[in-house]
Order: structure tokens, then C-alpha cells, then sequence
């Protein structure tokens, strides 16, 4: 089993409460709040949609045995390396930027460090991966769950500057029809103007990004 999550949110969004407001033709702060959390929404859901992270965060990929590794089917006596052990493992959220550390655990939840000149980062590919190094084996946890723990950072950069424009259009195309049309039941111009959202992150997406590969 795996798992990931946020472990540092991002300090800005890729779209200011200024420039949502321009697009909205809002001139007035009464509704400030509101519009600044529109715009949190539409970010999580843009990189939901896309499997990307927009501005510089924090994450980390949890797993219960490292990958190509597998319990006995039998009375379990500790993990065994299946005959195809994986050499590279996905992370997801792309685009990455790097990898702060890996630790793998013991039954006492001790952490041990996993040395970075075990494993290449490979910030090419989308999404970002880790990939073991000619003679080099994964760690082997102890611990029965999340026994390996990769602590990565993603994103595109530390400002809205550094997301592509596509993508802060959609969030604010997002911004714009929830603003719209917040409180009302007819789900139509939902479905249209989120067809210009997806439209528009649709270059960006990313439809495999499975865990290990």
C-alpha cells in the first residue's frame, strides 16, 4: 500500500486576489474572502485535475515495503523481493524539483536516512521519479505500514510568475463561473465554463501517473 500527502502548502497561489478581481470586473472588497477562496478552491482542483503541483510545496510518499517487494503468501516472516524488483518509483505530483530525503523505519519507528548515492532523481520525466543506481538496492522496512517514507519537494517555482499561463487561466476561468454562479442549482453553466478550464489544462495533464513503474 501507498500513500502521499501535503506536508508544506504552498506559500502564494499561481493567481492573486487582484488579478481574480480585474478578470471578475469586481471593483469592491466586500467580497475579498470570498474571492480569495475561490481561487484556493480552484487551485486544488486544477492540480487535482492535471496531477500537478503549481507553486514550490512539500510532500511525502508513504509506502509499506519498498518497491518489487511483496509479503509471504504463507505465514508472514518478513517481505521478499519479487524476481522483477522494480528499479524506478514515481512520485507523484509533478513537475519535481527534488528529493530532501528517504527514510526507511524499524518496528520501533526508528528512522533511518537512505543515502542519497543509492538513487538518481530524475526531474525529466513527468512525474518525477527516484531510480536505483547500477548495483544498489532498495531499503528493506522493518516497519509493517509506512515503513518507507520519501519526503520530496514539486511545483514549478516559488511565484505565480513561474506557472504557466494556460494553467492560471483556467484557475481563473474557474474562479470566474464559481463567482458566477455560487449558490444556484442549475448545473449548465457549471458544465460549460468547465469545459474552458479543461480545455485549457488539458496540455498539462497527466493521465498514468501510477505509483511505481
Amino acid at each position: 500500500m501507498t500513500s502521499f500527502s501535503l506536508l508544506t502548502p504552498p506559500a502564494v497561489e499561481p493567481v492573486s486576489l487582484a488579478e481574480a478581481k480585474t478578470h471578475l470586473r469586481v471593483d469592491i472588497d466586500d467580497d475579498n474572502a470570498l474571492i480569495e477562496s475561490l481561487i484556493s478552491g480552484a487551485r486544488l482542483w486544477a492540480e487535482r485535475y492535471t496531477g500537478r503541483a503549481f507553486i514550490t510545496q512539500t510532500w511525502t510518499l508513504a509506502l509499506d515495503l519498498a518497491p518489487g517487494q511483496k509479503w509471504w503468501d504463507g505465514e508472514r516472516e518478513g517481505p521478499v523481493t519479487g524476481l522483477n524488483g522494480l528499479r524506478a518509483l514515481s512520485l507523484p505530483r509533478a513537475p519535481l524539483q527534488s528529493v530532501t530525503k528517504i527514510e526507511s523505519f524499524n518496528d520501533n519507528d526508528t528512522a533511518t536516512v537512505w543515502p542519497s548515492s543509492n538513487y538518481f532523481v530524475d526531474t525529466a520525466r513527468e512525474p518525477g521519479r527516484l531510480v536505483l543506481r547500477i548495483g544498489a538496492a532498495w531499503p528493506s522496512p522493518e516497519r509493517t505500514a509506512n515503513g518507507l517514507v520519501v519526503t520530496y519537494t514539486t511545483g514549478y517555482g516559488d511565484d505565480a510568475a513561474s506557472v504557466p499561463e494556460p494553467i492560471r487561466a483556467a484557475i481563473r476561468e474557474l474562479v470566474a463561473q464559481w463567482y458566477e454562479h455560487r449558490g444556484d442549482d442549475d448545473a449548465y453553466p457549471f458544465r460549460q465554463t468547465s469545459f474552458i478550464a479543461q480545455a485549457l489544462l488539458a496540455p498539462y495533464r497527466i493521465r498514468h501517473a501510477g505509483i511505481a513503474v
